[in-house]
């Protein structure tokens, strides 16, 4: 556990230097690791404070691994950053040339590695939310730190280090807390120093596999029409579906226990189909080539129905969508992410995280379009399959329809 930040007064600090000379006024212990390290190269003669705000993951991997990416997803051990893998080590909580030490032991680089930039990488776990947690560090030569995908910290300077030097505040949740440091380098030493008071144990734990592509589906696809002139971010938190069918069916229906097709909602029917990857007005098309709409259809919201298996529990997995306009999107019920914009999409725009079950999660995804393009991009990191076939719950027999009853009658 790392709680040990000690403020001392100066009656007890007498007291303790005669009894044990154990611990010293506004210490705090170095956390060593392991940690998962990558190293990546700046520009000749940009290490360091010109290089702490430069992507060097993205530059190194071509834009396919990038610090924010691993700020808010994390990596595991192996992942690839151009001809390196993350691999884990243990720094030591002294010296001037730490991170170089580390870089040597675990094969990321060897001699004296300069205009580089290291990238460290642990989970903070805590028992409760703790805000305004003072975190130290000391860095040879810059220093960025990210905690839960946001930054908390950066100094862009070339400076020697032994120990501490920055203090600032940062604020934990409940669970797991993801702490990414970057130290760049210019040359001469290379050193890390990391410490937080709080009560957290920090371990190195596996992350759920990134966002790898969009959803194509088959998806269970529905829309209804909006009020006039009312469409995209207007729409976003109006039950759509409920005016269309006369509260025979809802949202909260749908994204509890999913839909079939031939299912009516109003004069419509839902109806298998395959979205585009690509374009501005992916909805706008799919809907015509299955025959719930014709022509440039406005003020009107599509409903993409979807059950992905899942073989285990995952927590904290990467999901990102893309919409023209607004969306809103459900997971096994709950509303996990609300956007009301009017606005263009022809790729992901919003990332957000969510929890999967094992087995089946229905996944519910509203786009309402105001006018011109129409456009909807899923994706969802983890492990799971696209159940082929069926967009309902499996649950025992007959909970489907008790469920769908008993939303009915609220």
């Amino acid at each position: 556990m790392y709680r040990k930040l000690f403020t001392i007064g100066v009656t007890c600090l007498m007291t303790l230097f005669v009894m044990t000379l154990t611990h010293v006024a506004d210490a705090q212990d170095k956390i060593t690791g392991p940690w998962l390290w990558m190293i990546a190269p700046t520009e000749a003669n940009q290490g360091g404070a010109n290089s702490t705000d430069e992507d060097s993951l993205a530059e190194a991997s071509g834009g396919d691994v990038t610090e924010a990416g691993v700020a808010a997803n994390g990596a595991n051990e192996g992942d690839k950053v151009g001809d390196l893998e993350w691999t884990l080590g243990e720094i030591s909580e002294t010296g001037g040339n730490n991170v170089n030490d580390l870089v040597n032991e675990i094969g990321l680089g060897s001699g004296d590695v300069n205009d580089h930039s290291s990238y460290a990488l642990i989970t903070l776990e805590s028992d409760s939310d703790q805000a305004g947690v003072e975190m130290k560090v000391g860095s040879d030569d810059s220093i960025k730190v990210w905690l839960n995908g946001e930054v908390v910290h950066t100094n862009a300077i070339n400076r020697g280090a032994g120990d501490f030097q920055d203090t600032f505040e940062v604020d934990l949740v409940t669970g797991d807390n993801t702490l990414l440091v970057k130290v760049s380098e210019r040359g001469g030493g290379w050193s890390m120093f990391v410490g937080i008071d709080a009560d957290v144990n920090a371990v190195v734990k596996p992350f759920p596999p990134p966002v790898s592509g969009k959803i194509t589906g088959p998806w269970l696809w529905m829309i209804a029409a909006t009020e006039a002139n009312e469409g995209g971010a207007n729409s976003t938190d109006v039950d759509s579906l409920a005016d269309a069918s006369g509260g025979a069916v809802t949202e909260e229906m749908v994204a509890t226990v999913g839909a079939n097709a031939g299912d009516a909602v109003g004069d419509l029917e839902w109806t298998v189909g395959e979205i585009s990857e690509t374009g501005g007005n992916n909805v706008n098309d799919l809907v015509n080539e299955i025959g719930l709409g014709s022509g440039d259809v406005n003020d009107h919201s599509v409903y993409g129905l979807i059950i992905l298996d899942a073989p285990e529990d995952q927590s904290g997995v990467p999901m990102k969508v893309g919409s023209d306009d607004s969306i809103k999107v459900w997971l096994n019920g709950e509303v996990v992410h609300t956007n009301a914009v009017n606005r263009g999409a022809g790729d992901f725009q919003d990332d957000f995280k969510v929890n999967l079950v094992a087995g089946g999660n229905i996944l519910l995804v509203k786009v309402s379009e105001r006018g011109g393009g129409w456009s909807m991009f899923v994706g969802v990191g983890g492990t799971w399959d696209i159940r082929q076939d069926s967009f309902v719950s499996v649950e025992p027999a007959g909970k489907f329809f008790t469920t769908w009853g008993s939303l009915k009658a609220r």
